[in-house]
């Protein structure tokens, strides 16, 4: 299975840091930088609580909705993408892997 991924910003309890995001058959990949911190991380679809678009104040990342994913232990990552319609996408996508496996 091809990799599908979306450019965005996300916060992870630090600053918010731009770059991609890539949906691939096992796990969410972030790649990012901001301000002189880069970021790769791996997060297994298994490990993911939930999921769910974030309207509120205390979801948002520059003042925009995001993707809330909230998981098993405890942390909280905010993904707002720059693409019309890709946070819906993203969370159809997880919902659908994460029911799956």
């Amino acid at each position: 299975m091809n990799a599908t991924g979306y450019a965005a910003v996300w916060q992870d309890g630090g600053p918010a840091l731009a770059g991609r995001i890539l949906l691939d058959a096992h796990a969410l990949v972030f790649e990012g930088a901001a301000s002189g911190r880069q970021a790769s991380r791996r997060i297994a679809y298994a490990a993911i609580a939930s999921s769910r678009i974030g309207r509120g104040e205390l979801d948002r990342v520059g003042g925009r909705p995001t993707l809330v994913l909230e998981l098993r232990d405890g942390e909280t990552i905010r993904v707002d993408t720059t693409e019309l319609g890709a946070q819906h996408e993203l969370l159809e996508a997880l919902t659908s892997r994460r029911t799956t496996r």
